[in-house]
């Protein structure tokens, strides 16, 4: 991969739009430097983000192997060594880039910067170059990798694919990308950042953030003996993109003595003053809670959220009722069950809904309850306002729906497929003020069997059709297309062995490498197809 590919927009490489190409190559930079880089106002069609370097631009480029902090940093030949010494020769206000060698290692940090990029449109920018597959790695051990400096405006800013570990044997200060400035239009791409406390934050302290996107990354294994653990924390910021990123096992460690799954450590935690939210596309799985908590709601589309004790949650207790209330939409997910991290409160909910209103839930599917005691495919807390389930799927997973919510506007069940067992309750609900049920199919019992629960009265299925909330429902006999489908299958669809075949496979990740056949959104398309007919 050379950079006379990419500057000839080689179809392979078309990482730079037409002004991009043209301006490097006047600048004189020649083959045998891979850059790859990112931007968050244009996607090419391979999905990534594209830049466009201003004429000003400085390159700065730093190798652990081969550089030197004598160098003038300014091409791969005069490459400078230290990251500390590349970062200082960056610009504030510019459209500066600092390239890291693919394949090489530092045991440091870039750290904290305190500069911003000049525009949305010409950034700041973090990145690789070189012939190697492997992303630069950092081995931070006091700090962040890279982070926006506290109480500091830092704006305008892509970090595009970097590997940022922590020094195990002096991890206690270190985290991984530590977005605590504030500011606006912070892009992070292509990225790997796996085993500190923290793996990415952006949380604006004391102060608010705007336009955050994580694409395409790695974010696995965060743990911590002596407080709480994220994947990802956003906190205080409007405008966040999460998109075809990969989520796993965070939060806990198995193998370290005190670092125990809880509840209050997710996977992605969006806390209840980050607005704006969508999340797309992303596989969350093996979490010590939460697959994806989105407490102001968002809208979250074509996601598989894999053995988490809480698969997706959407709302929070605590938000100001009605004023905050959690709106958006779930579309198009899949939720399945698999080994726990360990039996926690609310285990085995595949969506839970708390303070919810104006919301939207099409098309998912929640199937094979695997561990967790709840065996709540769809439930609801507290209080929820409008809200529309259109075309849900609830398979081997016990309970369809399970409200304890008061109802303070409709919600409505149409064309939803529910399936139960005869020994199990298919709906329980609480409050039934403007509730309605039209034409949904129910699965996996005899009329005679009282399984549902409403107000606290048991019915059959006689009783039920005859409640005047209910219009349409009717007992099939008729199967799903093909409901074998879980996580297993689709490795062996593809040719591995199983689920977490496919999770080391999806962890493995990069631009180099990319496959959309390891994406939430092909995982997910794919089983819901066993589900959901096209008809």
């Amino acid at each position: 991969m050379s950079i006379f590919n990419t500057l000839t927009g080689s179809e392979d490489l078309p990482f730079l739009g037409k002004r991009g190409v043209g301006l490097i190559a006047a600048l004189g930079l020649c083959a045998g430097m891979g850059v790859s880089v990112a931007q968050a106002q244009e996607i090419n069609d391979q999905g990534w983000s594209v830049l466009e370097p201003s004429v000003d631009t400085r390159f700065v480029f730093v190798s652990s192997s081969t550089g030197r902090d004598t160098n003038s940093g300014f091409s791969p030949a005069q490459a400078v060594k230290s990251l500390s010494y590349a970062k200082s020769l960056l610009r504030d206000n510019s459209a500066d880039w600092m390239l890291l060698k693919r394949g090489d290692v530092w045991n440091e940090g870039i750290g904290e910067i305190e500069i911003s990029g000049r525009s949305d449109e010409e950034r700041l920018v973090f990145t690789s170059y070189g012939e190697s597959d492997e992303r630069p790695k950092m081995i931070v051990s006091n700090g962040p990798g890279i982070g926006g400096r506290y109480l500091t405006e830092v704006n305008n800013v892509a970090i595009i694919g970097l590997d940022f570990e922590p020094d195990p044997s002096n991890r206690t200060t270190a985290a991984g990308i530590s977005w605590i400035s504030w500011g606006k239009n912070l892009l992070v791409e292509d990225c790997r950042v796996v085993g500190f406390r923290n793996n990415v934050l952006c949380t604006a302290n004391d102060n608010s953030f705007e336009n955050f996107a994580i694409r395409r990354s790695v974010i696995a294994d965060s743990w911590n003996t002596t407080g709480h653990s994220q994947g990802l924390l956003v906190v205080r910021t409007t405008g966040v993109v999460i998109e075809e990123n990969v989520f796993d096992h965070n939060g806990w460690n198995t193998g370290v003595a005190e670092a125990n799954a809880t509840m209050f450590n997710q996977n992605v935690y969006l806390q209840k003053n980050t607005t704006g939210t969508e999340f797309h596309g992303n596989i969350t799985a093996r979490a010590s809670g939460a697959g994806v908590q989105m407490r102001r709601g968002g809208n979250a589309s074509h996601n598989l959220a894999y053995a988490n004790p809480i698969g997706m949650r959407f709302g929070y207790s605590q938000i100001a009722w009605p004023e905050e209330a959690a709106a958006g939409s779930m579309v198009a997910n899949v939720v399945l069950g698999g080994p726990l991290s360990a039996e926690l409160t609310g285990s085995g909910t595949g969506i839970w809904i708390e303070r919810a209103d104006e919301a939207l839930f099409e098309e998912n599917v929640v199937a094979h309850l695997g561990e967790g005691s709840m065996n709540w495919a769809y439930s609801m807390h507290d209080k929820v306002g409008e809200l529309i389930f259109d075309g849900n799927v609830a398979f081997d997973w016990g309970k369809a729906i399970r409200s304890t919510a008061d109802v303070e506007d409709g919600v409505r069940f149409e064309k939803n497929r529910w399936q139960t067992s005869v020994d199990d309750f298919l709906i329980i609900m609480g409050d039934l003020s403007g509730v309605e049920f039209e034409d949904n199919e129910l699965f996996g019992f005899g009329a005679s069997d009282r399984v549902f629960k409403m107000e606290g009265d048991r019915l059959d299925y006689g009783q039920w059709v005859d409640q005047n909330y209910v219009d349409g429902d009717e007992l099939e006999t008729t199967g799903f297309p093909d409901p074998g489908r879980d996580l297993d299958a689709y490795a062996q669809h593809l040719g591995l062995a199983d689920a977490e075949a496919f999770l080391a496979a999806a962890r493995e990740q990069s631009r180099s490498n990319w496959d959309s056949a390891l994406t939430g959104t092909a995982a997910s398309d794919w089983i819901r197809a066993g589900y959901i007919s096209e008809d």
